[in-house]
């Protein structure tokens, strides 16, 4: 198993807070089904589509702080 270290966080080079801040989480479920009883098929796929959208979000800026704290050598220089 390969441990990667954790960083030397410093002042002068902290990510910006959108990178570390989380997107808004979406409605719970039954937000969605308004005056319905129960949760229709149209407003699960509403709420699946957006929760997705939430955890692309959030990947991403994961994506960005690796990036961030630990840039891949650039191979042609």
């Amino acid at each position: 198993m390969v441990v990667t270290p954790a960083p030397v966080i410093v002042q002068d080079s902290k990510p910006p807070r959108a990178m570390v801040t989380v997107a808004p989480m979406p409605p719970a479920p039954g937000a969605y089904a308004g005056n319905s009883p129960g949760l229709p098929p149209d407003a699960l796929l509403r709420h699946a589509t957006d929760y997705g959208a939430w955890c692309k979000t959030n990947a991403a800026k994961l994506y960005a702080l690796e990036a961030f704290f630990w840039p891949v050598p650039d191979k042609d220089k």
